[in-house]
């Protein structure tokens, strides 16, 4: 379970369902058998819709789509100065342990450099997305396939979930919310007592209605992305923007790649971190001021704020823990902590080494090896002294 930050009836769902897999003769999706009066299926650049047909329930002949450009640019993006300004510079790079203290400043740009590239030379493997909107829901990105498919582009080459449900939910709405929760669960087919996670994510009036949640069902391994909406959330750049449900379904790829092993094999700040440094990577991969502007958000408290020392910040990432880091007990940390610093230590790794190794790194240990072993063999260096150059490389960005 992955909260953000601190975090039926059949008449009353709207259901949305969007393939990217484009079938080879759209011909053959009319008067073929649907399932929901009213869903929507596109394929070719064709809507089609559920209708009733006498008794059966068939997909109509369809419409035919304006064309949209594609929003992924075709060559890598670089930072465009303003005639007002100088050409932009790129900091020096860091290429290694070795100089990773010397060249901290270049950290942020060239780990945005190399997932921007990543992108742009990519192509989207992002399966079937059901999309599930409460009664009273407008959701507050309209267009959530957009931060999805930049997600799916950036994992490249690695395994991602052939479907996910997308619920949408509304604060009117959190009892409908947990229903949706309860019956896609299961008897704890998600690993875990799921009741109450609505209220969690919408506890209005004790916290905002703001929060995020994905899970997987274990026994069909097909995950679901919960994301409450409400008026507060359209004045929110988080919910606005699609950095939200970019994060949610980043942990759908983790939990992809760590199935058999499990996410508490992993750090959990690299579980959350990874998540909120890929939201900004992901939906911000063309445009770096845009990129530097959700980082400082992210991690406000660790580069401006509190700003906690290398020493700090080394126990953090590396308790010298025992039994595995499912055991590892980050309730003695703020909660957004792993958030944070792990967001930080995450764009270290890949400004050095860029995104394919970084995502190794979940698919060795789903395979079976320990999180220290598959590290020292992906990066060259033992996990407790690249924690120690992590820490100081964090503390040495501090403003």
């Amino acid at each position: 379970m992955f909260r953000k930050r601190l975090p039926l009836t059949a008449t009353l769902i709207t259901a949305v369902f969007i393939s990217p897999i484009v079938p080879a003769n759209s011909a053959t999706i009319a008067g073929t058998k649907c399932t929901k009066l009213n869903s929507i299926k596109i394929a070719s650049s064709i809507k089609y819709t559920c209708v009733k047909s006498g008794k059966k329930l068939v997909w109509n002949k369809g419409i035919l789509l304006a064309s949209k450009p594609n929003p992924v640019p075709t060559e890598s993006p670089k930072p465009n100065p303003t005639p007002s300004t100088p050409a932009f510079v790129p900091p020096a790079a860091p290429t290694s342990w070795d100089d990773l203290i010397a060249n901290a400043d270049g950290i942020a740009y060239w780990a945005w450099k190399k997932s921007s590239d990543q992108i742009a030379n990519s192509t989207s493997k992002l399966g079937n997305i059901e999309i599930i909107i409460s009664p009273h829901a407008i959701p507050d990105n309209p267009t959530p396939l957009v931060g999805l498919n930049f997600v799916s582009r950036l994992t490249g080459k690695f395994e991602e979930p052939k479907k996910v449900v997308l619920v949408y939910a509304d604060e009117k709405d959190v009892d409908w919310g947990q229903s949706q929760i309860d019956q896609f669960c299961g008897q704890n087919d998600c690993g875990y007592d799921v009741k109450g996670e609505a209220k969690k994510a919408c506890n209005v009036p004790v916290t905002p209605c703001w929060g995020g949640l994905a899970v997987r069902n274990q026994k069909t391994n097909t995950p679901m992305i919960y994301v409450t909406a409400s008026e507060w959330g359209k004045t929110d750049d988080n919910h606005k923007q699609g950095t939200l449900e970019a994060h949610e379904y980043f942990h759908n790829v983790q939990q992809t790649l760590l199935a058999e092993a499990g996410t508490g094999r992993v750090p959990r700040w690299l579980i959350e971190g990874g998540a909120t440094w890929v939201q900004a990577a992901a939906v911000f991969n063309a445009d770096f001021d845009k990129y530097l502007k959700e980082r400082s958000r992210n991690s406000n408290d660790t580069l401006y704020r509190l700003k906690p020392n290398a020493v700090w910040l080394e126990k953090f990432l590396d308790p010298n823990y025992k039994t595995g880091w499912d055991n590892w007990n980050d309730n003695t940390y703020e909660h957004w902590n792993v958030y944070d610093i792990g967001s930080l230590a995450s764009e270290i790794l890949v400004s050095m080494y860029g995104t394919d190794t970084y995502m190794n790194l979940y698919k060795s240990v789903g395979a079976g090896k320990s999180y220290v072993v598959t590290f020292e063999e992906l990066y060259g260096i033992p996990w407790s002294q690249a924690a120690k150059l992590i820490a100081q490389a964090i503390a040495a960005q501090q403003k």
